[in-house]
């Protein structure tokens, strides 16, 4: 069986091996960049139901709470130069029989902000013609645009090589689970949902979108430059040029993969427009990769997530069971979720099997969720 959990201190071992399985954007092959992770991790898990908890027993409460919570996230090193004071979950997925952490993904509640923008090229059409000779010419072209809303980011989904293809789809899993959280904890999350799906890069880690255009105003290697863009962005918004920039004349490669995502990646933006994200025409301007975007609101498991009254043992007709994401929270913001049938009573009691229910620890839990996947 297979539970997703927050990720914890003594998982950084197999995290920084599934980074080494592959390039990724958002889990770097870096132990010092993934412990800042799961530091902030844990501490946006524990202040969901902190803060929950000070909320019911006044405002006052509420707002020690809130600015004990703030004082111990503020920092302008590290990560957090990038995520600023905004929470981070970051999510493992563990296979119980005692192969460990398989696969990860996380969400940041609000990436960037006032004087912390999000960096990226819009890319549009501009055709030229002469009537005198009869020619025409449509070339694409990219304008360096800066995003300082704040919108949710979902992004770092890996999976172990040894189970992609499960039966499962438990990359599918490690996705949903991000907006069943976002779904329980909707205040805490912004108006918008964005993904930077990574552009095609090979097991050398050459990527043409970077080599071929980017790489002409950045003159460093790919692995350094996005290694360092974990802690700073604003090196791309000093060295791009502003103003309009013809992609079409550089080398083909480069247009062609403006926009772009690996084949390993195919699947992933395949599960986000089935939820509603478009492509805008906005592209990462180190990889190309396309950023697709969705009102949160409008994002169906997000719509479809319930919070439920208590959790039970024992299907009463495991036949019209329906198959759901099922969670728990504690008061110390421990998390646990399964994929699983379940029957979700009208009454608010949720209903699984014992062993399921010994997954999620739903003893004291401040929260219970359900998110039906049919």
């Amino acid at each position: 069986m297979f539970v997703i959990r927050q990720a914890l201190p003594h998982d950084l071992d197999d995290l920084h091996s599934l980074a080494k399985q592959t390039f990724f954007i958002n889990l770097p092959a870096d132990r010092d960049i993934i412990a800042q992770k799961i530091d902030q991790s844990q501490r946006s898990f524990q202040a969901l139901t902190a803060s929950r908890a000070a909320s019911a027993v006044g405002k006052g409460a509420t707002s020690r709470t809130s600015a004990k919570v703030a004082q111990r996230a503020t920092s302008s090193s590290g990560i957090k130069s990038i995520t600023g004071s905004s929470p981070l979950f970051m999510f493992v997925l563990e296979d119980v029989e005692g192969r460990g952490v398989i696969g990860t993904s996380q969400v940041i509640a609000r990436m960037g902000g006032p004087r912390k923008p999000r960096v990226f090229l819009q890319l549009s059409t501009m055709r030229r013609e002469s009537e005198s000779l009869k020619v025409s010419w449509e070339h694409k072209i990219a304008r360096l645009q800066t995003d300082e809303s704040g919108p949710t980011e979902i992004g770092g989904i890996i999976i172990n090589h040894a189970f992609r293809g499960h039966k499962l789809r438990l990359g599918r899993l490690l996705s949903f689970v991000r907006f069943h959280l976002i779904g329980l904890f909707r205040e805490q999350f912004a108006e918008r949902v964005v993904a930077e799906m990574l552009g095609p890069i090979d097991r050398n880690g050459y990527n043409p979108f970077f080599e071929k255009f980017t790489r002409h105003f950045i003159p460093r290697s790919f692995a350094e430059v996005y290694k360092f863009s974990q802690t700073s962005k604003e090196f791309v918004e000093g060295l791009l040029p502003p103003g309009d920039i013809d992609i079409s004349i550089m080398d083909p490669e480069a247009a062609n993969s403006a926009g772009a995502v690996s084949e390993e990646t195919r699947p992933a933006r395949a599960i986000l427009e089935s939820l509603g994200f478009q492509y805008l025409s906005r592209i990462d301007p180190m990889d190309g990769g396309p950023h697709l975007e969705a009102p949160t609101a409008e994002i169906s498991l997000v719509k479809g997530t319930r919070r439920a009254k208590s959790m039970v043992s024992g299907l009463k007709n495991a036949r019209s069971a329906s198959t759901v994401i099922a969670s728990s929270i504690n008061s110390n913001g421990d998390f646990y979720a399964v994929q699983t049938a379940a029957e979700v009573e009208r009454t608010g009691v949720v209903r699984v099997r014992d062993d399921v229910r010994r997954l999620l620890h739903p003893e004291g839990a401040r929260v219970i969720g359900v998110t039906p996947l049919e």
